[in-house]
């Protein structure tokens, strides 16, 4: 069974907690990832139209579009998850010397790296918005601009863990080298973008309203 956006939240927590394998970590930091765009979302909805923000808002609704085409995108990488594990699961139940197995297990295993790769990179994205709207969102709503760039950034360290935990399974090593490559580029670019997000935040809140 594939948890989608239309699993109840009790529902994929149960299904999370029970002792079956999917959905598992991936499918998890997937969420974690969609929560990061629709409190972001929460956060530009509150700064459209509002009074003093007139000068924003040609950027704040693009970037409304655009973390909602996120969080879309994580929502259906969270069932594309689940299903590139079934998938590599249900090749290595297959005898070694299977054609099938064979054939397919690479592609597979490619996917199931690929998954958790377009998750992190999504979810930079996410954080990338978030860095840009701090001077001109709704002060009020700025604590929920801090949690959607925390957890983005947990999003995309959880991703790159998934990534590394399949990385040694895939055969050929330059699908290797690139994945690695990738996921060290995301993962500097995260680590800049939370240095910078999280002090900015704070300091205009300490400036008051």
């Amino acid at each position: 069974m594939i948890y989608d956006a239309s699993t109840t939240i009790d529902g994929f927590l149960s299904a999370t907690a029970a002792r079956q394998p999917t959905p598992g970590g991936g499918s998890v930091t997937a969420l974690v990832g969609a929560l990061a765009a629709a409190t972001g979302e929460m956060v530009i909805n509150y700064s459209i139209g509002k009074k003093g923000l007139e000068a924003f808002q040609d950027e704040l609704k693009p970037a409304l579009a655009e973390i909602t085409r996120a969080r879309m995108v994580l929502l259906q990488l969270m069932a594309e998850d689940q299903a590139a594990y079934e998938a590599v699961s249900n090749l290595r139940k297959l005898p070694s010397d299977s054609p099938e197995r064979k054939d397919k297990l690479p592609a597979a295993m490619l996917a199931s790296v690929r998954v958790p790769q377009a998750i992190a990179a999504t979810s930079v994205a996410i954080l990338e918005r978030c860095d840009r709207l701090v001077n001109f969102t709704n002060y009020y709503l700025l604590s929920d601009l801090a949690v959607a760039a925390d957890l983005s950034m947990a999003a995309i360290r959880c991703a790159i863990y998934s990534v590394r935990a399949n990385l040694n399974d895939l055969p050929d090593p330059e699908d290797r080298r690139e994945a690695e490559a990738t996921i060290g580029q995301i993962l500097n670019r995260a680590v800049l973008l939370i240095q910078s997000v999280a002090p900015r935040i704070w300091d205009r809140n300490s400036q008051g309203a």
